[in-house]
């Protein structure tokens, strides 16, 4: 950490990594550590002592950071101003913005604000490489190039200058800074893969076993059944003393926990697989918490102090016991009490995931005090932030188990603990943006409610991170649907639920890799300048680009050859083509050639079965390409010790000889199966075509164009 005078003050510089540096201002040369997220230990902002590469100089009054001409005017809050480039583009503050992919000429709040903003994040990337991160939660604003076609500037009335500057490669080195100092993203448990649905608030347990016992029977693919606010005896109860609704869901008060788990609704639920999701809304001091767990244990202070002066008791002739402890406004507050701990009664009946509305969390509390000494201005975007930080931890800490909890709110950082969806905005166009844009500030594990008015809504729906769909007062039951829609339903679903490999593999990717399962084509590619601002095409995982409400049928396809899912059609990349939408489906999914898909068919559910047959469909290039397919118990926290398998596969084709490679599996988990097999499926395959598989040639059927081949692990290592 270094020291320096500047202007009126000071600014201390420290090194986070060999590419990323921490500029602080501040009116002392002293600089104690103020940032609310690092005390909490949501960000790591250690210092890594003398090791950073960004270039920083200051000179009098003259500042350039990173070989930018900066200003900062600082005092109460403060006014930074850096020179930029005239080409290079901007990327980022999460859900900010809904109307724009690319940032230059935009300004932008960053607060949490219900619809119009749930998840601000206060940092972007640029196409130059390198990124600026300002980490106050005080109200901010970023003007890129907005007022002034050369400045970008961030400004806060209230808030000090924090931020990291940082440097990378690409847009994935980028973002590996960026969540090396804010968290990596969460593996969710592998069910949260499949399909959410919540219920019509109205619902009682009998209609509520009926409906998972219909998705059952009409053999639609469904893990998570969530129940919204009337689940609770008092609607929208925010205390740490909720109940079920007896009248609705109704369990006998003379029931133990094993009682109420193996007796009531909760056992038809676990028989048919399905996990039960619950609806919560928060307005408790949660800073008492993460107070609690930030400051260092200090011994607990000597009972009965012989100094305390007691002597003011003899002037009172009666003692009333009510008035010997002070009180708080805040009634709802448990002090001792950690929000989760309430919650652990539901968990132990059966209860596998939680939803967090908007309320209170997205709204301002002008007049609140809280117990950690903060005002609301402080407060507001961090709580969202602390309220998904504690669930998470809480669950996981009770269950040893992944947590899914999905929430509408949150602030830089939230990717490491929850899912979100795009709060209560539907499932169109502008929370496909919302998506994208998370995806370039580093969050991964994102949905929207899925509209399911429209067969393009259900298309987007399925073809997401994390799938839900959110009934509130609606009867939308897919069983209720025309038979056009239904048939289109079943149809996604289905689809989905054949690629969970895949999306799985893409998850652990984004855990471990940085890239998200959901990206804009920019990230892939940076240098197509068609690609800079498309706000409905996405890549989804390696080698799938989806395309959404396809308004003039028209759709890019970047470099390379794409196949058409739906027809098969090979397309040119690198041109715009006119896309007709076939009869049934609701926008257009492409397979890039090359491409390696690990599929399992007939899933109803994600843990139905185990995993240990795959079809593996290849569409052989001319370029090798690989795919790393990825397995884990989906359930414990052992991923994170390395307790998981990778299988490698990669395919080639050289004049006709299509050269496929499959590894072993590497690594280990609990209940790993003892064999796989493979049924490998080489699509587009002439009547000439070799198949090699680890150089051995191999006999093939054709099917409809397809070169089919059983084969399992004893059978290729012996």
């Amino acid at each position: 950490m270094k020291t320096f005078k500047y202007k009126n003050g000071y600014i201390c510089l420290t090194a986070l990594s060999e590419n990323a540096v921490r500029i602080r201002t501040g009116l002392s040369d002293k600089f104690p550590e103020e940032n609310p997220c690092v005390r909490y230990g949501i960000y790591d902002m250690s210092d890594k002592g003398d090791i950073c590469n960004i270039p920083v100089t200051i000179d009098d009054d003259r500042l350039i950071i990173n070989n930018m001409r900066t200003e900062i005017v600082f005092g109460k809050g403060f006014d930074l101003k850096m020179t930029v480039t005239p080409s290079e583009r901007f990327y980022g503050l999460g859900d900010a913005d809904r109307s724009t992919l690319e940032k230059r000429g935009t300004e932008h709040v960053i607060w949490v604000q219900n619809v119009k903003c749930y998840i601000p994040y206060p940092m972007i990337v640029s196409s130059n490489g390198w990124g600026i991160f300002s980490s106050t939660t005080f109200r901010q604003k970023f003007d890129i190039c907005c007022t002034d076609s050369d400045i970008l500037s961030i400004y806060s009335d209230k808030g000090k200058c924090d931020i990291v500057v940082f440097t990378g490669d690409n847009y994935k080195d980028l973002l590996t800074q960026f969540k090396s100092i804010t968290g990596f993203s969460k593996l969710l448990p592998k069910f949260a893969y499949g399909l959410s649905y919540v219920a019509n608030q109205k619902i009682d347990a009998f209609n509520m076993i009926n409906e998972m016992y219909t998705f059952r029977r009409e053999e639609i693919p469904c893990d998570v059944y969530g129940l919204e606010p009337e689940w609770m005896e008092k609607r929208y109860d925010s205390s740490v003393d909720k109940k079920f609704n007896t009248t609705k869901f109704y369990i006998p008060y003379w029931m133990n926990t094993e009682t109420i788990k193996n007796n009531t609704f909760f056992k038809p639920i676990r028989d048919m697989d399905f996990k039960l999701s619950l609806w919560l809304c928060c307005n408790y001091d949660l800073s008492y918490e993460e107070e609690r767990n930030a400051v260092i244990k200090k011994q607990k202070e000597q009972q009965n102090d012989d100094s305390s002066d007691l002597s003011y008791l003899e002037d009172r002739f009666e003692i009333d016991e009510h008035l010997g402890n002070p009180k708080y406004m805040d009634t709802l507050t448990v002090r001792e009490e950690p929000w989760f701990k309430h919650l652990e009664k539901f968990v132990d009946m059966g209860a596998k995931a939680f939803k967090l509305d908007g309320a209170w969390q997205v709204e301002e509390h002008p007049d609140r005090l809280y117990g950690n000494g903060m005002k609301d201005d402080e407060m507001h975007n961090l709580y969202p932030l602390i309220y998904a930080k504690q669930m998470s931890d809480g669950y996981e800490k009770h269950t040893g188990t992944r947590s899914l909890v999905y929430s509408s709110g949150g602030f830089a950082g939230i990717q490491q603990y929850v899912a979100t969806w795009s709060g209560d905005t539907g499932g169109g166009p502008k929370p496909l943006v919302s998506m994208l844009n998370l995806a370039m500030s580093g969050h991964v594990n994102t949905t929207c409610d899925m509209s399911v008015h429209s067969i393009e809504g259900i298309h987007f729906g399925f073809l997401q991170p994390w799938s839900q769909q959110c009934n509130w007062d609606y009867w939308n039951q897919p069983w209720l649907f025309t038979k056009e829609f239904k048939k289109a339903y079943i149809y996604y679903a289905r689809l989905r639920y054949s690629l969970i490999p895949y999306i799985y593999s893409a998850a652990f990717e984004a855990y471990a890799n940085i890239t998200p399962i959901m990206r804009p084509l920019v990230y892939d590619y940076p240098e197509d300048e068609k690609t800079f601002n498309i706000l409905n095409q996405y890549m989804f995982g390696r080698f799938l680009m989806v395309a959404a409400f396809i308004g003039e049928n028209k759709v890019y396809l970047p470099e390379g050859i794409w196949i058409d899912m739906f027809t098969n059609k090979e397309y040119e990349g690198e041109r715009y083509i006119s896309y007709d939408i076939p009869q049934g489906k609701g926008g257009a999914l492409f397979i890039k050639k090359g491409a390696i898909l690990p599929r399992s068919y007939g899933l109803l559910s994600v843990s139905e079965k185990p995993f240990n047959s795959y079809t593996i469909e290849i569409y052989p290039s001319v370029l090798e390409h690989t795919f790393k397919l990825y397995e884990d118990d989906g359930i414990s926290l052992e991923y994170k010790e390395g307790k998981r398998s990778i299988t490698e596969f990669k395919v080639i084709k050289v004049d006709n000889a299509i050269k496929i490679s499959v590894s072993e599996r590497k690594g280990d988990y609990s209940n790993k199966p003892d064999m796989v097999s493979y049924d490998l499926k080489v699509m587009n395959i002439n009547e000439n075509d070799l198949i090699y598989i680890n150089e051995v040639l191999n006999q093939h059927e054709i099917i409809d164009g397809i070169g089919v081949i059983h084969i399992n692990e004893k059978e290729l290592f012996g």
